[in-house]
């Protein structure tokens, strides 16, 4: 009939759409870059397609490939679409003036009656200032997003806020903006596939940053729905499903965490990664220790170093990379040098700058009796969680500092922020910890402590107080209690003169 190659081809071409819109990023790319080489006339949709997909694995491919095609670009549509992905190729390979070149050409080119393409150019744009920290700079292209009214310039703007908020540490804010754009997709996965998953995985870390109990719902449903994931996105269902794990282990739940454990293991197997398996032995080690089940805790961190023995760490990604600080802290009271060398090895391998591996930094300082050095990276690290939203990670940091300075601020601030996770090992060693407080320590105000006085300067009721703060009642009075015990007074008259007298609190 004559008609084979022009139906082979149609047929490759569907399937690289079909992959693409189902989150089958490895596919589509897969497909693509096989027929690529003998094609000679690829429409443009399906470059664009691939070099989008290049944009998270691969950005110079994405540049070699748009140029490639670039004389074959005639209309002002194509021409805009192609300088935004260059654009945004080379802000990913940090080459921020050529990119702002290739944005500035898309802007000259633009028509901005185009909403769909003003708010696509927009969304590009405050992504490139995001990787160099210019936040004001993205708020602004987010506010020129919402001009794309339609639904899928919705999902964009969202996606991108949920990405602004990451990038400021504001955790509660994210995980808000995170679950609009579930909201927003709702029915719609398939069609948005690769945002679903990706806000999926996000918002179930979250989950247990926060005292989220919304967040972790909506993700535990999304993970029960649809239980196969593309292998692109595999690793943020294991984050999800480990994330969940610790929802149920501050809640109290150790036969809820394990479970979510097991099936993180079983993920863990399936990726075929060493350290993601390490790090499902050592949270169910840090679980076993926490309920004082030492062996048991001994012969999983046991597990765990004998997978982690023979691990081509250069060839890791940043996500395996995280086992290290997490294989320290379990490894620190029982081998401080061994916990000392993990964490050598995660600053060589740039692992270990975030709040989490400055809070092991910490404790492997103190258990190799560099109490000072100790105290400080535990103090940054506490600072860091507290500005972030993550109460139960500052509560455990300030457990810690308690234990290594005897201080009651600090317990007093453990048991503050652990106020939510009243179910879990780590409040009840806090409130033992706390009693009795050293009476005759001079106490100073807690964050919590300074903001309910501000309030109280404002003239608000307890009940206010609480609402304001979202907080109960009897947990107000308590914070109120300490205050006046902490500056001396024995009412809220004598406090507000106080504070005017003295400008302690802002």
């Amino acid at each position: 009939m004559g008609h084979g190659p022009e139906v082979e081809a149609a047929a490759w071409m569907v399937e690289v759409r079909e992959a693409f819109a189902s989150a089958r990023l490895s596919e589509a790319r897969t497909v693509f870059d096989e027929h690529a080489t003998r094609e000679r006339a690829i429409p443009l949709d399906l470059v664009f397609l691939r070099a989008r997909v290049a944009l998270g694995d691969d950005p110079a491919r994405a540049v070699d490939l748009l140029l490639a095609q670039r004389s074959r670009v005639k209309g002002d549509a194509d021409r805009v679409e192609t300088e935004i992905l260059l654009g945004s190729a080379f802000a990913q390979l940090r080459e921020y003036e050529t990119a702002d070149a290739h944005f500035e050409r898309a802007r000259v080119l633009l028509d901005p009656r185009v909403l769909d393409i003003a708010g696509r150019f927009a969304v590009a744009r405050a992504r490139r200032y995001i990787l160099e920290s210019r936040i004001g700079d993205a708020w602004r292209c987010y506010e020129t997003s919402l001009v794309d009214r339609r639904l899928d310039g919705r999902i964009e703007s969202e996606a991108l806020k949920a990405e602004i908020h990451r990038a400021e540490s504001r955790h509660g804010e994210q995980a808000a903006s995170l679950m609009r754009l579930l909201t927003l997709i709702g029915a719609n996965v398939y069609a948005h596939g690769a945002q679903w998953y990706r806000a999926v995985g996000e918002l179930g870390q979250l989950a247990c940053e926060l005292p989220a109990p919304a967040a972790a719902s909506i993700v535990s449903d999304a993970l029960t729905t649809f239980a196969q994931w593309p292998a692109d996105f595999l690793i943020d269902r294991f984050a999800a499903l480990r994330s969940l794990a610790w929802c149920k282990a501050l809640g109290g739940d150790r036969l809820g965490s394990f479970r979510f454990l097991r099936e993180t293991g079983v993920l863990a197997e399936s990726l075929h990664s060493a350290p993601l398996r390490a790090t499902v032995l050592l949270d169910r080690a840090q679980l076993a220790r926490d309920a004082g089940e030492e062996h048991w805790c001994a012969n999983e961190l046991a597990g765990a170093l004998d997978l982690l023995r023979g691990v081509d760490w250069p060839r890791t990604s940043d996500r395996e990379r995280t086992v290290l600080p997490l294989l320290a802290e379990v490894l620190a009271p029982s081998d401080p040098q061994g916990a000392a060398a993990a964490i050598a090895r995660a600053s060589r391998l740039s692992a270990a700058h975030g709040p989490v591996a400055i809070a092991a930094r910490g404790i492997v300082h103190l258990a190799n009796g560099r109490a000072r050095e100790g105290v400080r990276e535990l103090m940054a690290a506490y600072h860091a969680f507290e500005r972030a939203g993550s109460e139960w990670r500052a509560g455990k940091t300030a457990l810690a500092l308690a234990h290594a300075t005897g201080k009651g601020r600090w317990r007093l601030l453990a048991l503050e922020n652990l106020e939510f996770y009243g179910a879990s090992s780590l409040y009840r060693q806090a409130r033992d910890l706390a009693e009795p407080l050293d009476e005759t320590e001079n106490l100073s105000l807690t964050p919590m402590q300074e903001r309910v006085c501000n309030m109280i300067c404002e003239g608000l009721s307890t009940d206010a107080i609480a609402t304001r703060l979202g907080r109960s009642r009897s947990t107000v009075r308590n914070h109120i209690k300490l205050i006046f015990k902490a500056m001396g007074v024995r009412s809220r008259a004598a406090l507000v003169a106080k504070v005017a007298r003295t400008g302690r609190v802002q």
